[in-house]
């Protein structure tokens, strides 16, 4: 009897160790998937880190940053192989992000919230804040999709010339010149141009979300590309910018969001 007492302990853990392995690794398996989500898919917007949206805006499925170099930007071969007095090479870039998907514009309204230290308001003052950017969060837009674009130079000089040419340009004048392209090809030309005026180096391509009767996206399209015209310095030439968005990246709660 004392043998099989001491028999039995090993006897139920050799019965369990199948169950026990398998706990084991779908925790495994689910502690390496959180490890390696995105904080935006890890944690609600609220939460998000003043570094967390600088991502987000900056560099992520829905923001791209752009940098032309002195070559792409100054056609005078002169200049262009010359330094500025920094000893900096000349550089122009341009930033994209997709306002109109959800990720966004939250991280927009949390860089708000960080800014009037939210966390820390009383829970009146912060049922204010929502109601005011309620309608911002939630209202998507059904019918466009709303490409914002800021652009700096390390030059005074560049940057005054891109000042003064998106200023000036129109829908009409880029509608020609501007597309956000599928995977498979299909080109949507710009719908709507709308520029900032004053300081603000920032404008928006306007694009239709169905063209020809069809989303611009199907359920293959891998990747969204922008492609714009962008002023070559000192001529009036053009050069070709493009930016790619992969689509399977683009997702948030199985909803491809742009």
């Amino acid at each position: 009897m004392e043998h099989l007492c001491k028999a039995i302990p090993a006897i139920l853990d050799r019965a369990a160790m199948p169950r026990v392995l398998g706990i084991y690794l779908l925790l495994t398996v689910g502690a390496a998937a959180c490890l390696g989500a995105d904080f935006w898919e890890k944690k609600p917007y609220k939460e998000w880190s003043q570094k967390d949206c600088a991502k987000m805006l900056e560099d992520s499925p829905w923001a791209k940053t752009l940098t032309l170099t002195k070559v792409e930007i100054m056609a005078d071969e002169t200049a262009a192989n010359a330094t500025m007095g920094s000893g900096q090479q000349p550089y122009v870039k341009y930033q994209a992000q997709f306002r109109t998907a959800a990720p966004i514009r939250q991280a927009i309204v949390r860089q708000m919230q960080l800014a009037q230290k939210y966390d820390s308001l009383p829970p009146e003052q912060k049922q204010e804040f929502d109601k005011k950017v309620e309608e911002f969060l939630s209202t998507g837009s059904p019918d466009a999709i709303v490409v914002h674009v800021t652009y700096m130079a390390n030059s005074q000089t560049n940057e005054l010339e891109l000042a003064r040419h998106w200023q000036s340009r129109t829908t009409d004048s880029l509608k020609n010149s501007v597309y956000l392209i599928s995977s498979k090809g299909v080109r949507v030309p710009l719908a709507q141009y709308a520029v900032a005026q004053g300081g603000q180096h920032e404008f928006q391509f306007i694009f239709p979300r169905q063209y020809d009767g069809k989303p611009i996206l199907g359920p293959d399209d891998k990747s969204l590309k922008l492609e714009f015209a962008y002023p070559i310095v000192d001529t009036m030439g053009d050069g070709r910018a493009f930016m790619e968005f992969k689509v399977q990246k683009m997702t948030v709660g199985g909803k491809t969001e742009f």
